[in-house]
């Protein structure tokens, strides 16, 4: 079980406005009651609302997304750029997110015409507005409210495990290629396995679950799909038939206190450690 041996820190702090296009790496941010604010609050969805990514569409990847004052700014290869407001008004609609029927807000003709002509079909992007109430399955012990996320609104990696990745990797990837939302320096690789309570700067988690990785990560900067990382992991860290890689959190709070703000620099405690790694729910 390892415990921390020198400080840990924030050394990286992403979101991802719009699920499976690119991320936004920031300096601060703040914490919401599903997550970090903007994080997978958009989502591209095919013609009958179903969930498109990036093993659907891998030139989603090279969808940049950037914040600006009053919503996101969506550009890609040959392609003009496109402003989406923080709160869309458009037509209501039901997305399909794994099964999961949504309450979502079409965000425009405009923004439709614009996915149908980069990706070369039929796509709406799509926004969870705040009055859809999307939680944590029953089987879990948790129960965070979530954005479009997978299944927890947290994910936090290290410094230290994606360098033991890289050292097998003939092509290294970078910690935005994993999509997460904390990166964490310091101490040994793959400690984090075995935390269940850390507090970052002023804003305590608990650390839920094993993240089980799936093909999104093998899509290349070229928006090509590859074996690669996922072949590897799958080789050195399998467990049972999962591939586990990062670890999914959640804020310890009360569900109508869940705010604060981290930045950059915050120093990461160890509150808990187990003798185990975290489980992996599915």
């Amino acid at each position: 079980m390892p415990t921390p041996s020198e400080p840990l820190t924030l050394s990286a702090l992403y979101i991802y406005p719009v699920k499976s296009a690119g991320g936004i790496s920031l300096s601060t941010s703040a914490v919401g009651p599903r997550g970090l604010i903007h994080d997978r609050r958009w989502m591209v969805v095919d013609a009958s609302g179903r969930l498109v990514t990036q093993r659907e569409e891998p030139r989603l990847k090279l969808v940049k997304v950037s914040l600006e004052e009053s919503g996101l700014r969506l550009g890609a290869p040959q392609m003009p750029s496109l402003s989406v407001p923080f709160e869309p008004q458009g037509q209501l609609l039901t997305a399909d997110l794994w099964g999961q029927a949504l309450p979502s807000v079409s965000v425009s003709p405009e923004c439709a015409e614009w996915l149908n002509r980069y990706l070369g079909g039929q796509f709406e992007l799509v926004y969870m507005p705040d009055e859809t109430q999307r939680f944590q399955p029953d089987d879990r012990p948790y129960g965070s409210q979530l954005s479009f996320v997978d299944g927890s609104p947290f994910n936090l990696i290290s410094v230290a495990s994606l360098a033991d990745l890289n050292s097998q990797l003939a092509h290294p990837v970078s910690a935005a290629d994993l999509r997460p939302n904390f990166v964490i320096s310091g101490g040994a690789a793959y400690q984090e396995d075995f935390w269940r309570r850390i507090r970052i700067g002023a804003v305590g988690f608990e650390v839920v679950e094993t993240c089980a990785r799936c093909s999104v990560i093998n899509v290349t900067k070229e928006a090509q799909m590859s074996a690669e990382p996922l072949r590897t992991l799958a080789r050195t860290r399998r467990r049972g038939q999962d591939v586990p890689f990062g670890q999914n959190m959640v804020q310890d709070a009360p569900l109508n206190g869940r705010t604060g703000r981290l930045k950059v620099g915050d120093k990461l405690e160890v509150l808990e450690i187990a003798d185990t790694p975290t489980p992996i729910y599915h």
